[in-house]
């Protein structure tokens, strides 16, 4: 049994456009029903209507194998370029003395 949450607001560039998805694995047909339940309880008042442009751009880039190979490109160089800064940063920090 798990939830997974997954936001693509960062990764498409897509901030206030309530864009992922929630999974969830459950033990038994009785309890997805359950949890479909309360989810449905949770949901509808937050609201009715989202927005579905973002989520027809993020189908449309990971569904196209050239679209989504060069997002995953791009993701790649996004995280490298952080990890470079980070490094920087920890290098920076010890040769000020900080521990």
């Amino acid at each position: 049994e798990i939830l997974l949450c997954q936001s693509y607001a960062k990764n498409f560039g897509l901030y206030g456009e309530r864009v992922g998805a929630l999974s969830a694995v459950c033990a038994s047909k009785e309890e997805k029903a359950a949890l479909e339940s309360q989810l449905k309880a949770i949901i509808r008042p937050m609201y009715s209507s989202p927005p579905i442009h973002g989520a027809r751009i993020v189908k449309e880039v990971l569904g196209d194998a050239a679209l989504r190979a060069q997002w995953t490109g791009e993701c790649k160089e996004m995280a490298d370029r952080i990890q470079e800064m980070r490094a920087l940063l920890r290098e920076g920090l010890a040769e000020a003395g900080s521990t």
